[in-house]
């Protein structure tokens, strides 16, 4: 679960992954209504160039400050889009609103428009978002989670308001309890047309997401209150938007968690200098910049920087470390890109303060627990050959015994040496 925990950390930013600043007025409003402005921060309209007019087509939700989800059918070749995030009304122009082009769209490489499986894609951005009141990421649920029958899970999107009818000017909600599994794949509902990886919401031939929902998310609360993505909108019956034991179907999102952590860790792990590995036990000096997510974390405790701690660099913005490294009274900077701690300045290095710094909430110092910490970087960092994310591991891996694994940092060479603060040893762990 670890794993999924930092994830969580990732797309929350300053401000919490799925905790809205203005808070959805969820009612149990029947064939849906508007919304309240700027509760679903994470609801995103894509839309396409079309004779020189930006045209709505779908929903997404943002999952990071970087990536969209969405649905594969969305995505048609040749077409110019871009994403306007932190919008209410699609007719007015808005303060709150951004407006992004992809970077790059990665539809799943399994996407079957014939029978509508594996209907996901994925959007980069041309640049890391600002989160604000408008605009900040949902939560994505653990890997396999099931939604039991008739969880309460709110539609949004800009669809049309009736079967035919126009999209809606408004961003829209609709409460759509969940269908499980075995309900919606019945002869007389959807049958085999759904499988164990989409998840059915509505059916009671009142609500439904209608075309222009599509790629939108399906929101249902968790536990902590925090709104996470369980589905995108995929098909409906193609003959009317409300029908009874048609509900909407959507792709599971937990189903594809996977696939998702995959793409958005694209490049991780890959330094463009390859670290000169070997069976040396008690350290050497690492090839500069073969470890380029390696970080010094520094602290201001005796009026100077000085180097407390190493860290890891796991996305543009969000550095991994222990929990024991962080003393409440001091600020603190992370240095990336370097190779000498001695040296002033290093070509491809740099130093950000930390924005904030989010230590487990059950660390425990005295018997040593949960000992980690996230640390967030004033600015979102640029890869480079200096500098990039180390990938994660899928969660709940386990190291089979014996597996070859090097740790790096300046930490003293031995116990009669000094801190190792001008070169960067390794040491290969077994």
């Amino acid at each position: 679960m670890m794993k999924f925990v930092l994830l969580a950390v990732l797309v929350a930013g300053a401000y919490g992954c799925g905790l809205p600043t203005f808070p959805p007025m969820v009612t149990r409003v029947v064939g849906g209504e508007d919304v309240r402005p700027n509760s679903w921060p994470w609801q995103v309209s894509l839309q396409y160039n079309r004779e020189g007019e930006w045209r709505h087509t779908c929903g997404g939700t943002l999952i990071s400050d970087q990536w969209v989800l969405t649905a594969a059918h969305c995505i048609s070749k040749g077409k110019q889009y871009r994403v306007a995030l932190g919008k209410h009304s699609l007719v007015q122009t808005e303060d709150s609103a951004v407006f992004m082009a992809p970077a790059s769209i990665i539809v799943h490489e399994k996407w079957s428009p014939l029978f509508i499986r594996n209907d996901i894609a994925l959007i980069k951005l041309e640049a890391a978002v600002t989160v604000s009141d408008a605009v900040m990421a949902a939560c994505v649920p653990a890997a396999g989670v099931l939604l039991p029958n008739n969880t309460p899970c709110y539609v949004t999107g800009w669809g049309r308001l009736s079967t035919g009818g126009p999209i809606a000017d408004n961003l829209q909600q609709a409460l759509l309890p969940s269908v499980d599994h075995a309900t919606c794949t019945q002869s007389d509902w959807w049958g085999g047309m759904v499988r164990p990886t989409m998840v059915c919401a509505g059916g009671d031939g009142v609500k439904a997401g209608c075309n222009g929902d599509s790629g939108g998310p399906l929101n249902c609360q968790n536990a902590d209150g925090a709104w996470e993505v369980h589905g995108i909108v995929s098909f409906g019956l193609g003959l009317s938007c409300n029908y009874p034991k048609k509900p909407t179907v959507f792709t599971r999102v937990s189903a594809y968690m996977d696939w998702i952590n995959a793409v958005t860790a694209h490049g991780c792990g890959r330094p463009s200098v390859p670290p000169e590995v070997s069976r040396v036990v008690a350290g050497e000096e690492a090839a500069p910049h073969s470890w380029p997510w390696q970080v010094s974390l520094q602290s201001d405790s005796s009026g100077r920087w000085s180097h407390v701690c190493g860290g890891s660099l796991i996305s543009s913005r969000w550095v991994l470390t222990a929990a024991h490294c962080i003393n409440d009274r001091y600020g603190y900077r992370v240095q990336l890109g370097k190779h000498s701690l001695k040296a002033p300045a290093e070509e491809g290095s740099l130093s950000l303060r930390a924005a904030k710094i989010v230590s487990h909430d059950k660390y425990n110092m005295m018997m040593s627990r949960n000992d980690i910490a996230l640390v967030k970087l004033s600015s979102p960092v640029s890869f480079s050959r200096t500098v990039s994310a180390a990938c994660l591991p899928a969660a709940g891996a386990v190291l089979p015994h014996g597996a070859a694994c090097h740790l790096t940092g300046w930490g003293r060479l031995s116990s009669e040496h000094p801190q190792g603060s001008r070169w960067r040893p390794e040491c290969r762990v077994e």
